[in-house]
């Protein structure tokens, strides 16, 4: 159904399936009275995987009361007008406006775990869906800068990304044996790049943070099993476990021994985020 959006109030509630353009979806909101406070930030965010493509026919819906007030998908209307693009959707016309209240009462947020186990993961959801964040994150370069709404991981990301590297959960499962040592997700993206770069190094590492008997005290990968093991109570700072844990691969790669590993991203005088050169 196309053209344009007219008042209707259907004696008992009307679904259907239709395209809104930026033009329907104006004025929808322009019949629209129950003003809500708007997250621009939500907005943003809907407008963008619209932009990309990456939004799909999910079957939620867009609630027009009898009133013809927008019940439910104020800023998915909002965002179709950011985005200049239509979406399909669902709509239903003809709802009771006092039954406004009751909307998302009872509805929980997907994880990325819920999106991998309906791609076919079996195991370790969760854990690989956070490892597969961290992935796209290293690979879009907004790592140090990822808890900045505009860089933030969309569920579809996640289902994109398990489709190209599905390996991950295989990086999970190895990844698994630092329980207690190190966060098994984290470990488990540093792992899994360093596979695609060079296998053996990568095991050596791992090796080393499981049991470092016979090893160096400079060496590279035991210096990263000794920041693990300080204070070891306190969680690590995912930023600073991946900083570190590339200066002790690329010295590892390069053969160079480490007397101390840091990272100082503080004070008048940071670094930059390091690279990952080995490989």
């Amino acid at each position: 159904m196309s053209g344009t959006v007219v008042e209707i109030k259907p004696a008992k509630p009307l679904l259907e399936i239709i395209k809104i353009s930026p033009e329907m979806a104006t004025r929808l909101l322009e019949l629209n009275t129950l003003n809500r406070p708007l997250s621009e930030v939500h907005v943003q965010r809907i407008a963008k995987q619209i932009k990309d493509g990456k939004w799909r026919f999910n079957g939620d819906t867009i609630k027009i009361a009898d009133t013809n007030d927008v019940l439910d998908g104020q800023h998915r209307l909002w965002a179709i007008i950011e985005a200049r693009k239509p979406i399909e959707t669902v709509i239903v016309r003809g709802i009771k406006r006092d039954a406004f209240s009751t909307i998302d009462t009872v509805r929980r947020m997907r994880s990325g775990g819920d999106v991998l186990a309906l791609a076919g993961a079996q195991r370790h959801r969760n854990v690989s869906a956070s490892a597969l964040a961290w992935l796209l994150r290293w690979q879009r370069d907004t790592l140090t800068d990822y808890r900045a709404p505009k860089n933030k991981i969309e569920n579809s990301d996640i289902e994109v990304a398990f489709e190209a590297h599905p390996r991950i959960v295989t990086a999970v499962e190895r990844a698994m044996k630092l329980r207690g040592l190190a966060n098994v997700s984290t470990m488990a993206f540093i792992f899994y790049i360093l596979t695609n770069r060079d296998m053996e190094l990568a095991e050596r590492m791992m090796h080393t943070l499981e049991n470092p008997a016979g090893v160096a005290i400079n060496d590279p990968f035991f210096r990263l099993r000794t920041y693990f093991t300080l204070d070891h109570h306190r969680p690590k700072d995912a930023l600073m476990t991946i900083a570190l844990a590339f200066k002790a691969i690329n010295a590892a790669a390069a053969g160079k021994p480490v007397e101390k590993l840091m990272w100082r991203n503080q004070g008048d005088h940071p670094e930059e985020f390091p690279s990952l050169d080995a490989g």
